[in-house]
């Protein structure tokens, strides 16, 4: 998928009123890769000026109109519930495939699974990259001379910091905490690594594993493999978080996401906005404190003396006027005693700072 240069990002209905995640994210980290968007409600605009992100970067109102442009591939940024694709979209991804453009797919609904769409790939010569496809080759248990198996834990290689973001609720930041904070450390020569965990984050890095593809038994030992081999080469490892351990429909991959990774430090991720579980308003996101305590309790389930502690605190101030902003956050460092900071407003620089002071491997 890295050998994709010239991105058509299939956003039809995603731009408004609010981005969807894929495109706010694709636009943001890879936006030198998008060539054109393609959205029949804004033909002829410019991300930039519809959006404030991709400045340059040209909307036309479907494939046709985007080949102009001379995309290598297509890129679907739909966030539909359910993850079933409109028959809109299915049309446009087999136009795409006709004229061999590549398809860079997160949705659940796997395109390689379509008949027509595959046949069309193969006679132009097109790849599909279903990123949630079950990575099945990693189901496995390796066993010994005698055919018994072998079952074990990594461990981390000592002096290196491993951090996993978690939050209160979905969508609440974490991968855009964790690149924020991967900018910010490669900037400080720190030489970090980041370790995608969901179809966003790959088709930003280009590599990762999705996490809420994986069939649960092997959640913990995929990452503890991912983040492992991250941690030989690297002294500082970013794991992006999914779902939040007080989700009553998400929580169990999170918790396989937060034992295989092992973290030396956490980086709690809220939204000042939000009072209760997105499109569940009868459950109440918990008080800051109480998900810190959480999910440090969660990670002493397995580690009982294990370091792993939440040492800042990620918050999405969203349009609260800036001196509001400001002193929310401070509310939080002294309800907390952590730092806190909006990483697209104010930067990422405290949180990095905690995570440096804060528990190494051993």
């Amino acid at each position: 998928m890295e050998h994709l240069k010239r991105l058509a990002v299939l956003a039809d209905g995603e731009m408004a009123p609010h981005p969807s995640k894929t495109l706010a994210g694709v636009l943001r980290y890879r936006s030198d890769r998008v060539v054109v968007a393609v959205d029949r409600q804004h033909d002829g605009r410019d991300t930039g000026d519809v959006l404030g992100l991709g400045h340059g970067t040209p909307i036309v109102r479907d494939v046709a109109a985007a080949l102009e442009h001379g995309p290598d591939g297509v890129l679907l940024a739909t966030e539909p519930t359910g993850g079933v694709l409109h028959p809109y979209w299915r049309d446009q991804i087999l136009q795409a495939a006709e004229a061999g453009l590549d398809v860079v797919n997160g949705l659940h609904t796997l395109i390689s699974g379509d008949e027509r769409i595959v046949a069309a790939a193969q006679r132009s010569g097109a790849r599909i990259w279903d990123l949630r496809t079950p990575p099945v080759e990693r189901y496995r248990t390796p066993l010994d001379a005698d055919g018994k198996p072998i079952v074990r834990v990594r461990e981390h290689r000592p002096g290196t910091r491993t951090v996993l973001a978690v939050g209160t609720d979905c969508g609440i930041g974490k991968m855009t905490t964790m690149l924020e904070i991967e900018r910010e450390s490669a900037a400080r020569g720190l030489g970090p690594a980041f370790v995608a965990t969901g179809q966003i984050a790959m088709m930003i890095t280009g590599r990762g594993v999705p996490v809420d593809a994986i069939m649960s038994d092997f959640v913990n030992s995929v990452v503890e493999d991912e983040v492992c081999d991250a941690v030989r080469e690297h002294d500082l490892v970013l794991v992006e978080g999914q779902g939040a351990l007080n989700h009553p429909r998400f929580s169990a991959v999170t918790l396989g996401l937060l034992h295989g990774t092992r973290p030396d430090s956490m980086i709690l991720c809220h939204d000042l906005r939000r009072p209760a579980i997105k499109l569940m308003p009868d459950w109440p996101l918990p008080p800051l404190k109480r998900a810190i305590e959480i999910n440090e309790e969660a990670a002493r389930w397995l580690w009982p003396d294990g370091p792993a502690r939440v040492v800042g605190v990620s918050v999405i101030t969203g349009a609260v006027p800036d001196e509001q902003a400001r002193a929310e956050l401070a509310r939080i460092t002294e309800e907390t005693g952590l730092p806190a900071t909006d990483v697209l407003r104010y930067g990422p620089g405290p949180l990095v700072d905690a995570i440096m002071a804060g528990p190494v491997a051993s």
